[in-house]
């Protein structure tokens, strides 16, 4: 499975998002209500955990992570 599809799958299921056909992996997730600031500590937590990594605030300053897919560039870069 693909870092963009993991954490797809992890918001689908968190968030109980299920099939909403408005729910792609370059929608924003803020803007459009499918996460809230909480939630994105729980993205953030998951993505560390899985892939053994560490998403500092610089991370966050620098790059935007609004979309899965945004998140996903971040991880893959740092593992």
């Amino acid at each position: 499975m693909t870092v963009t599809e993991t954490i797809t799958e992890f918001i689908r299921e968190k968030f109980d998002i299920g099939d909403d056909p408005d729910f792609t992996t370059d929608v924003h997730l803020f803007n459009e209500g499918f996460v809230d600031s909480f939630g994105a500590v729980e993205i953030i937590n998951f993505v560390e955990e899985t892939y053994d990594i560490e998403i500092t605030q610089k991370d966050i300053t620098l790059y935007p992570m609004n979309t899965v897919e945004e998140i996903a560039e971040v991880v893959e870069s740092k593992i």
